[in-house]
């Protein structure tokens, strides 16, 4: 029996048709970062530490963006640096930003709905975040440079509304988002765990590995960036099926990002605990996804795509590859293969 819907022979298919005339396939988050003039750095991880930053206007300081080949379609880093006693522009914008220390130290003053001001003080491995449309400025404190990585959902909030003007000169203050400034001062100290700062949903998870140990490996979705904070570690990422996986070894400055739906687990390679920072989009306080509302414990919701590879199934290279790094460090493992 004929098909009525079946597609005739030699007939020409959609999808492999070229794009109709005029504009298509617009990312306009893209287009704005390669007009801001400063560098964009790419790849599956950037050792923020060392890559170079030039003049941004916008911010009054240098910069770049950090565009990693897993962020997805949510989060992006803005590479801030601040030259020796100096300070960024006043600024405001719609966009959550959590911002961790990578060098130097300063200081951010925020205004408050009613007109108070709020400082709070930084270092390397600080961490705090910016309450939303609040007015602050950062500044540079000392005769060094001061870098920090500013983790944001810019790129899904322009791709949203598409206007700068919107994003940056939107007048409404959100007094239910500005309380007390939190703050952590050096993560390296703070008990692991999940934070939720300034009410956001940018999530950010203090996880740390003791010598002689790694975490099983599970899918990551929504552009999840880990930070190397302390001790020596290494992450793998790899699509289900894969024949071989892809290494990332990671420290303090050190930035990765595994794209979505890929399988990930990270390592401790060292003779001391391995402690690393995971910024996600959706926090304990406000989950926004299915997923990370089970990533919290919640039994109720279907967490899809969030499935976890126990050790005893896992890929036996990955236990051997590890037992060989650690054993150059002459490290005992706590862990059977």
């Amino acid at each position: 029996m004929n098909n009525p819907n079946a597609v005739p022979a030699g007939a020409p298919n959609e999808i492999n048709q070229p794009a109709p005339a005029g504009k298509y396939l617009v990312d306009s988050y893209e287009d704005w970062a390669k007009g801001g003039a400063v560098p964009v750095h790419t790849g599956g991880f950037v050792d923020l530490l060392t890559v170079d930053v030039k003049p941004w206007a916008r911010f009054g300081l240098n910069g770049a963006f950090v565009h990693l080949a897993g962020r997805d379609d949510f989060l992006s880093i803005f590479l801030n640096e601040l030259p020796p006693n100096s300070g960024s522009t006043p600024q405001q914008h719609l966009y959550e930003e959590v911002c961790y220390v990578l060098s130097g130290r300063g200081s951010t003053e925020f205004v408050a709905p009613d007109g108070h001001t709020q400082v709070i003080e930084w270092a390397p491995k600080s961490l705090f975040a910016l309450p939303m449309n609040a007015r602050y400025r950062h500044r540079n404190v000392s005769a060094e440079p001061a870098r920090f990585a500013a983790i944001n959902d810019m790129r899904y909030l322009f791709n949203l509304y598409r206007s700068e003007k919107f994003v940056f000169e939107t007048p409404l203050r959100f007094a239910e988002r500005h309380g007390e400034i939190e703050a952590v001062t050096d993560l390296g100290k703070q008990p692991p765990g999940p934070l939720t700062l300034a009410k956001g949903t940018i999530s950010s998870d203090v996880i740390e590995l003791a010598p002689g140990t790694y975490r099983a490996a599970s899918r990551q979705m929504f552009g999840a960036h880990f930070f190397g904070v302390d001790g020596e570690g290494y992450m793998l990422a790899w699509p289900e099926g894969a024949e071989d996986f892809t290494r990332v070894d990671w420290r303090h400055g050190i930035v990765a990002a595994a794209p979505g739906m890929q399988f990930c687990q990270q390592f401790n390679a060292g003779a001391g605990p391995a402690r690393y920072l995971d910024v996600q989009l959706g926090s304990q306080m406000y989950p926004t996804f299915r997923y990370r509302r089970a990533a919290y414990g919640d039994t109720s919701v279907y967490a899809a795509g969030s499935a976890t590879i126990p050790f005893a199934g896992q890929d036996p290279r990955i236990h051997k590859k590890w037992l060989e790094a650690i054993a150059a460090k002459g490290v005992t493992p706590r862990m059977q293969g």
